[in-house]
């Protein structure tokens, strides 16, 4: 999903007071960046600027962008690539609520 649809639809969905879309900021544990994706159809679809998924540098980038997007919340999801080694019975990754509201 490109960013100007993206940034429509959640703006849209805040101004009819609808629950806005889950939001991911993904990240993997061998992996300096991080991606955003929003939860479509019960899939991640990842939010790319100019057909190239959005990346940053750290979670601080990250909350400032969705911060400007409006948003009050996101999802941090955790893959961790030594679980590949694991059992097959839980998830490869962990999600962590992040709170973006300032106090």
């Amino acid at each position: 999903m490109q960013k100007h649809q993206f940034d429509q639809w959640i703006h849209a969905d805040i101004e009819r007071h609808m629950e806005v879309p889950k939001v991911f900021v993904i990240g993997c544990a061998d992996l300096s960046t991080y991606q955003l994706a929003v939860e479509f159809k019960h899939k991640l679809e990842l939010i790319r600027e100019d057909d190239k998924p959005m990346s940053f540098a750290s979670l601080e980038v990250v909350k400032e962008e969705l911060i400007k997007l409006g948003l009050d919340s996101a999802y941090l999801r955790l893959h961790n690539a030594y679980d590949e080694c694991g059992t097959l019975e839980g998830q490869p990754y962990y999600d962590i609520e992040l709170s973006l509201k300032s106090y």
